[in-house]
């Protein structure tokens, strides 16, 4: 709940250091937003039947596995393997199987390096993870926020400033990304195996940063980046990697993890590896989400795609630009679209892509990898896909992302 105006602000800075109930609705149903100072004279149980109601519901972790490598195709991954990759590298192998030409060429680092890069030993003798540990260790939930962002501030700088990889791991690493060209920008990706599974999705948790092979093959450390000379100083691989990794103690990212009582040692961070998309590259990028249901004698998929014209975030926009909205549906091999919002980038009247035929491209894209999908759960009746994809000059369309969204029992 964000408050936006000094009229709903200014009353709720009155209620600080009140016990208050929160009460938000829907957006479709109006968003209506209730604070309501709590009645010293509340009945006990009531009072504690109502604070049960914050505790988040239980959710299953795939905890981590050893898979005996550092690296693997993403081809050959299923999302089952999310114990040993993470989800989002788990679930690209429903992309490259079904529409290879249409989503980009990838590797894979499983967890298992993630847990040999914090098996190293530190300055104090003491293992990187086992620091970690011991800084973290006397946090609850809900906890002092304040000493939790400083700890986990220093917690992301021991892993980004004072952790290494060591030579061997470093070799291993150059080898497995011999396919890409060294002096081409590449896009190191979080993937835990707390997120995007089929009861968490762990969404804007975690960061993704690119890094130049180019960078870490030369013979010194001086700038400017091979992959962008308009980067004074040097952005290799093994920064960017270490950078991902740190994002693993994000504050929001450790504080979901608390929440819900996720035991540290059961997760670890996978990376999913493609080449960087700059954004002047970017014709338009856009999420969309596709529910299907599955009756004995038909298939039915209905969904929304929000869509912005070049590299302008959907998600995170900088500014108060609003995407295009259009929902679509399949039915019988026939789809249906129907704008419900215009972008505010665009001229009035104009799409952001090629009306109807990318919008219709993208959706016989989202079916065939939704049959992958299926192919993998036979027995689920009822999902929703989530997906992020990209239009990239000179007219490629591009699914960069699948996951499954969880949904409320029925």
């Amino acid at each position: 709940v964000y408050l936006a105006g000094p009229a709903d602000r200014d009353p709720a800075q009155q209620l600080v250091g009140a016990e208050i109930v929160l009460r938000a609705g829907r957006p479709e149903n109006g968003g209506k937003v209730d604070l309501i100072p709590l009645d010293p004279a509340i009945d006990p149980a009531l009072k504690a039947e109502l604070l049960a109601l914050k505790n988040p519901p239980p959710i299953q972790i795939p905890a981590k596995q050893r898979y005996g490598a550092w690296s693997a195709s993403p081809e050959t991954l299923v999302p089952s393997d999310i114990k040993f990759f993470g989800g989002k590298a788990s679930n690209f192998g429903l992309l490259r199987r079904s529409i290879p030409a249409q989503s980009p060429p990838a590797l894979a680092f499983s967890i298992d390096l993630w847990d040999d890069f914090m098996a190293q030993t530190l300055f104090d003798g003491k293992a990187l993870r086992a620091e970690i540990r011991e800084r973290l260790a006397a946090f609850r939930y809900p906890p002092n926020m304040t000493a939790l962002t400083e700890r986990l501030a220093s917690v992301r700088r021991l892993i980004t400033d004072t952790a290494r990889f060591s030579a061997a791991q470093k070799q291993a690493v150059s080898n497995a990304l011999q396919g890409f060209q060294p002096e081409q920008r590449i896009r190191f990706r979080s993937s835990t195996n707390i997120e995007d599974s089929e009861q968490f999705t762990g969404a804007g948790l975690y960061d993704s940063f690119s890094g130049c092979l180019a960078d870490d093959l030369d013979a010194d450390d001086q700038g400017p980046c091979r992959c962008d000379p308009t980067e004074s100083k040097e952005r290799g691989v093994f920064r960017a990697i270490q950078k991902v990794y740190a994002s693993f103690y994000n504050d929001n990212a450790y504080l979901e993890r608390l929440r819900h009582g996720i035991n540290e040692d059961d997760v670890g961070m996978g990376l999913l590896v493609h080449y960087s998309a700059p954004d002047e590259t970017e014709l338009a990028n856009g999420v969309a989400t596709l529910q299907v249901r599955i009756n004995p004698a038909s298939t039915y998929y209905v969904g929304e795609l929000v869509t912005q014209l070049g590299a302008v975030s959907v998600s995170n926009p900088d500014s108060s630009a609003r995407p295009e909205s259009v929902a679509a549906s399949r039915f019988s091999r026939d789809t249906f679209l129907t704008r419900k919002e215009q972008s505010s980038v665009v001229q009035l009247g104009a799409h952001v892509m090629d009306w109807e035929k990318d919008y219709r491209a993208l959706i016989e894209l989202f079916y065939r990898v939704t049959t992958e999908f299926q192919r993998h759960h036979p027995a689920k009746k009822s999902f929703t896909l989530d997906f992020e994809y990209k239009k990239l000059r000179p007219g490629l369309l591009s699914v960069k992302q699948v996951r499954q969204l969880p949904e409320a029992p029925v």
